[in-house]
């Protein structure tokens, strides 16, 4: 039997990192490793009128500070690369000390470009845990073609993820 390990929930709008956090807590209050990263933001303030991002790791709880000043009448995406590098990078380490499943905030511009993410996406695949992450209109082609077939979508209803994260732990326990 094939199972899909490579899963995201499209948005356009809506509370998409609550939602993962629910699911997080859920599969972790029935006993599964879950690891990954989830996005916060903080006031709007400073020269630039941006909130701060930051990522927060599941299970460890540490914090990255996924954002940068870029000054007064910056415009556009204030990302840090080196912070995502970094966050990856400690986030590769857990999975190293096992994981059931690994929740990443977003499949956006930089895992788009081949950047962000992507290689951990990769390894996590690679190592057998399956992926939850989630993908805005934006980024749906790129997406696509990332995961050509060994990915599936999926709607933000809770049911459905749960019913997937069964599935292919189902699949993988029988492999």
């Amino acid at each position: 039997m094939r199972f899909v390990s490579l899963a995201a929930i499209r948005f356009d709008h809506g509370d998409i990192d609550g939602f993962l956090a629910t699911t997080a807590q859920t599969l972790t209050g029935m006993g599964y490793r879950v690891r990954g990263a989830l996005q916060t933001r903080g006031a709007v303030g400073g020269e630039c009128h941006c909130a701060d991002m930051d990522l927060t790791t599941l299970g460890s709880n540490r914090v990255f500070r996924i954002s940068q000043p870029l000054g007064n009448g910056s415009h556009g995406c204030r990302l840090h690369p080196g912070a995502l590098a970094e966050c990856s990078a400690f986030i590769e380490q857990e999975l190293g000390q096992g994981a059931d499943l690994l929740i990443l905030n977003r499949f956006g511009r930089g895992e788009s470009e081949g950047r962000g993410f992507r290689d951990l996406i990769g390894k996590a695949i690679a190592l057998g845990v399956p992926v939850l992450t989630a993908v805005r209109p934006t980024y749906a082609e790129a997406w696509g073609a990332f995961g050509a077939g060994m990915a599936c979508d999926l709607m933000m209803d809770q049911d459905a993820v749960l019913k997937w994260f069964a599935e292919v732990h189902e699949a993988r326990d029988a492999a």
